[in-house]
């Protein structure tokens, strides 16, 4: 999983984007609960109840690569949780908005 924040010091949070590695033996809504924590500045096990929002067997079957490996390209999805949103496209690429100032 490569990881990026480009957020400076005094700076409202920035997106925070994580790419998920199909080669790795950690399944993708793990990438995922991990960087919604990353993003956070939280520890993974304390932020929630994620299975609220997307169910991780559904989200890892959606964007599993096809028969031979092949990595899909087509497709993507969104959702909120604690006002963050998470969007993951199933090449890999996941980004998390911070929610927005004064919402």
């Amino acid at each position: 999983m490569s990881k990026s924040n480009t957020s400076q010091p005094g700076a409202p949070p920035a997106t925070y984007h994580t790419t998920h590695d199909w080669t790795d033996a950690e399944s993708l809504s793990t990438t995922v609960m991990t960087a919604i924590a990353e993003a956070m500045d939280e520890d993974p096990t304390e932020i929630g109840p994620l299975y609220d929002q997307f169910d991780p067997d559904a989200l890892d079957g959606l964007f599993a690569p096809r028969r031979g490996g092949k990595i899909r390209t087509d497709s993507h999805v969104g959702f909120t949780f604690e006002e963050y949103y998470i969007f993951i496209q199933s090449d890999g690429l996941i980004a998390v908005h911070p929610p927005e100032e004064g919402t």
